[in-house]
């Protein structure tokens, strides 16, 4: 307030006195203000340890020049009484920052009442000063953590929520605004806030956790739909606040959207659980299964196929294929469709109708089997090197996968990679071992088979060789002709015999080429019968051969002429003498596409018991009627080069009436029909 010239008062200090009690003028100044004058005519001792300067120095430099600040300047009138109303009392409050003598800043609080005349003209002022410094200081604290926690709940990623006793609501950070999609809230019910966004069940649920009578849990998970439609679960955690009598008074609540970390925890566990998986289930199928029934607890699956990258064949091939239109999806050569896309590329692809039209457009891709609305691929990967894809995919609704679920499909396609190596490196080790395993029981068979077997032939050889060297001369010329034959029979089987073994031996370790080819089938029985004919004259068995002309069958042939050979020597062999062998061969009425060969003895036929040997493929030796000998690999290797060649063996015997064995091939592919 600036001061002017002074002028004769009409109250002086001692009037001023008696109006305002003693203070403690250490604390507070009193002051008496002329307004007329603008000067001070009163000013209680603590001015000067208030301000530093006297009243003399604030009357001369006025009071204002040291105000540096007002916060506040608040004037209202009033009547002291009706009696009086033609004195007006006008009441008068502000805070000011001044500037002491000694150059430090200070708050002042000033209070007073001022006295109008009759014309509403200000005459006097009374008043009181106060240092309100150290006040200000702790409301300047309390303004900036106020400010500091409205900024902490407008940036936490929690929800808070405050609502009284009546669960109407008190406070809502932004994050709840957010998540709600709401703004003015304040007032409004805490129920409001899910409206059509939260099923009943999770409705009544919440509106109890908030209740502040509820004895239930202070902590619950909620599921609701967020402003943009998604679904959410929020963690909520309460804390009832109550008064000195123990009653209610508000509460506070805190929500963390969990949505996420569900998530992460859900994948984590279908993670864990497909790897133990690959431990635990038994073939590839079974855990291909598994795989897709796990990943069916984190997205929708209804079509789900994986495929693998045989390279060295360039297919694709798909070990595990569920469709809703398409049964299932047989090997293809590598091409250019949405699944060698993904594996071309080794990156995910989320594509629609439109994407795939576009790629298609480009040449990027080829269109095969039925357009999805939407497909979704990822790469299956060891060591950064794709060994196939993982696919979902939906034909009516484009939405049903995003990019989180793209997402998703990546976080596991390295686990269900290394789960899908694991278990076919388990599976290829297994093959091996039960390969190794057949061909060491197979090796056994074979060596006491040939210790068996072979030893009699060569007994023979031996023994009427020795006769022949060492009685000679004293041998009659029928007796020479007769060994020299039986030397010439044990000769000739022993032969047969090691044929067999060889073609064992190499078939087993694969080292005979399979090169199928279009082959005469009379020609080739007419030269296999030749080289037989002589068993079948030395036992008087009568041959009877009927092949179609010119038939024309798709085998390997050096694999046929051994089943033939096989086939008509264990007819003449198992057949008395003077019985009958026929060999036949034409294209099946029912089925152009085939020829059936059949060999049919009059011989003694096969016992139920050697026929269940030949089902299972046991290696096993029967002597011949006429006594002849064999390795028992006859039948193992007929039955095994007939189905390398595509073929089928049906076996038909009767005891002591023959047996009939029927061998069905391919014909050559062009006259298929």
């Amino acid at each position: 307030m600036e001061s002017t010239k002074p002028e004769k008062q009409n109250i002086d200090s001692e009037e001023v006195s008696k109006v305002i009690p003693s203070q403690d003028e250490q604390k507070r100044v009193i002051y008496f203000f002329d307004q007329k004058t603008r000067r001070y005519h009163y000013m209680s001792p603590g001015i000067s340890n208030l301000s530093g300067f006297s009243i003399e120095e604030l009357n001369k430099i006025g009071f204002k020049s040291i105000v540096k600040e007002i916060i506040h300047n608040k004037r209202d009138s009033f009547a002291p009484s009706k009696s009086e109303m033609k004195e007006v009392v006008e009441e008068f409050s502000a805070a000011y920052l001044i500037e002491t003598k000694d150059k430090q800043r200070k708050w002042i609080e000033d209070n007073a009442f001022t006295k109008l005349d009759s014309n509403g003209k200000r005459v006097f002022s009374v008043g009181v000063l106060r240092d309100v410094t150290e006040f200000r200081k702790n409301i300047d604290i309390l303004v900036d953590d106020k400010k500091r926690f409205e900024a902490i709940l407008k940036l936490a990623d929690v929800i808070f929520l405050m609502i009284d006793k009546n669960k109407n609501i008190s406070l809502l950070n932004q994050k709840g605004c957010e998540i709600f999609g709401v703004k003015n809230v304040a007032g409004r019910r805490c129920e409001e806030l899910l409206t059509n966004r939260i099923k009943k069940e999770s409705a009544r649920l919440f509106s109890d956790f908030m209740d502040p009578q509820s004895k239930g849990s202070d902590k619950v998970e909620i599921k609701f739909l967020t402003s943009l439609g998604e679904e959410h679960l929020i963690s909520w955690q309460k804390t009832i606040l109550r008064d000195e009598k123990g009653k209610v008074t508000s509460i506070v609540a805190s929500g963390q959207d969990i949505t996420e970390k569900k998530k992460e925890e859900n994948i984590q566990r279908v993670i864990s659980h497909i790897l133990q998986a690959a431990n635990a289930v038994r073939n590839l199928d079974e855990l291909f299964k598994f795989i897709h029934k796990s990943i069916s607890e984190l997205m929708h699956v209804e079509n789900f196929y994986i495929a693998i990258h045989d390279k060295e064949n360039d297919l694709i091939t798909f070990p595990y294929f569920i469709d809703k239109y398409d049964d299932s999806a047989p090997p293809i050569k590598f091409g250019n469709g949405l699944t060698e896309y993904v594996i071309r590329k080794g990156e995910s692809a989320l594509i629609d109708k439109k994407m795939d039209d576009e790629l298609v457009a480009k040449g990027e891709i080829e269109l095969i089997g039925t357009q999805s609305e939407i497909w979704l691929g990822v790469p299956l990967k060891i060591k950064d090197k794709t060994i196939g894809a993982l696919v979902v995919q939906d034909y009516e609704d484009k939405f049903v996968y995003t990019k989180k679920h793209k997402g998703i499909l990546e976080a596991i396609s390295h686990p269900i990679s290394m789960a899908i190596e694991r278990k076919r490196v388990e599976q290829e080790r297994e093959r091996f071992i039960r390969k190794l395993s057949e061909l060491n029981e197979s090796k056994d068979r074979l060596f006491s088979l040939i210790s068996h077997d072979l030893r009699s032939p060569f007994n023979s050889l031996l023994g009427f060789s020795e006769i022949l060297t060492t009685e000679y001369d004293l041998l009659t010329d029928d007796e020479i002709k007769e060994y020299l034959n039986v030397i010439y029979e044990a000769s000739k089987n022993l032969y047969g015999m090691t044929n067999n073994l060889l073609q064992y031996s190499r078939f087993q370790t694969g080292r005979i080429d399979f090169k199928p080819a279009n082959v005469n089938l009379e020609k080739l029985i007419g030269n296999s019968f030749k080289l037989l004919r002589g068993n079948a004259v030395k036992k008087e068995i009568d041959f009877n051969i009927s092949i179609e002309p010119n038939l024309l069958i798709y085998a390997d042939e050096d694999l046929l002429n051994s089943v033939i050979q096989n086939l008509v020597s264990n007819a003449v062999k198992f057949t008395s003498k003077k019985g009958t062998v026929t060999i036949s061969a034409h294209v099946k009425d029912n089925d152009k596409s085939k020829v059936e060969l059949v060999v049919e003895d009059s011989g003694i036929g096969i016992n139920e018991t050697d026929m269940q040997k030949i089902e299972s493929g046991e290696m096993f030796s029967t002597p011949g009627t006429d006594r002849e000998y064999g390795t028992g690999l006859g039948m193992v290797l007929i039955k095994e080069f007939i189905e390398r060649n595509g073929g089928e063996l049906k076996i038909e015997s009767e005891k002591n009436k023959g047996s009939r064995f029927i061998c069905t091939f391919l014909v050559p592919e062009p006259t298929r029909m």
